[in-house]
C-alpha cells in the first residue's frame, strides 16, 4: 500500500496573525515617513536660521547695525547720521537736497552750544521723501544734536533731556497754525505738532529724544499735495519708520 502523504502545510500567516503583521508593517511605514518629514523640516529650519545669523553687515552705521553693543568710543567724525545712516534706510524713499555742509563734531573744536555738554555732534539735512501713501513728495528736514560727552558732574542723558524741553518749547513758533500737538509715541520721550506753515502747507514736526540725542523730523507738503492735503496720520506713518530705526541707532552709535 502506498502511504498517503499528508497535505503540505500552508505557508505564510493567516487569520489574526496576518492582520497583526499587516497592521504592524503599515504603522512602521507611517512612522518612517513621518520621521523623514520631521527630519527634512528640521534641516530646513536649521538652514534658515543659519542664513539669518550669517547675514553680512551693511555699510558702517547702516541698518545692519540696529542691534548690537554700544560703541566703546567715538572717533572724530565717526557719527554722521545724515550721510552714513539715513542714506541706507530702506524703509523710506528719499533724495538728499543739501551738500552736507552743516555737519559739526565739536571734537574738532567749536562751541557745543548746549549747557552741560562737552562734546556734541550735530547736523541739519534737507531731503525730499516719497511717502508710501501718496505719490506726491514732501520736503523732509532732519536735524539732531547728540551729547557725546558732558562736563564733569553731569549725565549726558540728563543734559539731552533739558535740551529736548528747550527744543520742544519753541517748535510751535515754526508753524503759522497748530491744529494738534502731543506725545508722538516714538520711544520713551517724544512730542509732535501738526498744522500749517507760512504758505498754508500741511506741516508735521516730531521732536524725539533717543539716548543722549535729540532730533527733529519735519515734513512739509509740497504744492502739488495741497489740493487734497496730507493727514497727520500719513505724516506720522513715515516719521515712525525713521524714529524706529534711530531709536536703535543712537543706542549703538553713542558710546556708553
Amino acid at each position: 500500500m502506498v502511504d498517503e502523504k499528508a497535505p503540505p502545510a500552508k505557508q505564510g500567516l493567516h487569520g489574526w496573525r496576518a492582520a497583526a503583521a499587516v497592521f504592524g508593517c503599515g504603522s512602521l511605514a507611517a512612522f518612517g515617513v513621518f520621521g523623514v518629514l520631521v527630519g527634512v523640516a528640521s534641516l530646513f529650519l536649521n538652514f534658515a536660521s543659519s542664513e539669518v545669523q550669517a547675514e553680512p553687515d551693511g555699510p558702517s552705521g547702516g541698518p545692519a547695525e540696529q542691534i548690537g553693543e554700544p560703541r566703546s568710543s567715538l572717533g572724530e567724525g565717526q557719527m554722521n547720521v545724515c550721510e552714513d545712516n539715513l542714506n541706507h534706510l530702506s524703509t523710506i524713499t528719499t533724495t538728499r537736497q543739501d551738500e552736507g555742509e552743516n555737519f559739526v563734531d565739536t571734537a574738532a573744536g567749536g562751541d557745543p552750544q548746549i549747557e552741560g555738554a562737552e562734546r556734541v555732534v550735530r547736523d541739519d539735512c534737507h531731503w525730499t521723501i516719497t511717502p508710501t501713501s501718496n505719490s506726491s513728495p514732501w520736503d523732509f528736514r532732519f536735524s539732531y544734536e547728540a551729547v557725546i560727552d558732558s562736563v564733569e558732574g553731569e549725565e549726558s542723558e540728563e543734559v539731552a533731556s533739558l535740551r529736548f524741553e528747550e527744543v520742544r518749547s519753541r517748535v510751535s513758533n515754526d508753524l503759522a497754525d497748530v491744529e494738534t500737538e502731543g506725545d508722538a509715541g516714538f520711544g520713551e520721550t517724544s512730542y509732535s505738532f501738526y498744522g500749517t506753515g507760512d504758505q498754508g502747507q500741511p506741516v508735521y514736526i516730531a521732536v524725539v529724544q533717543a539716548n543722549s540725542a535729540v532730533y527733529q523730523i519735519r515734513f512739509d507738503a509740497q504744492s502739488d499735495a495741497l489740493v487734497d492735503g496730507v493727514s497727520e496720520n500719513e505724516f506720522e506713518n513715515e516719521a515712525r519708520k525713521i524714529a524706529n530705526f534711530l531709536g536703535y541707532g543712537f543706542q549703538f552709535w553713542i558710546p556708553e
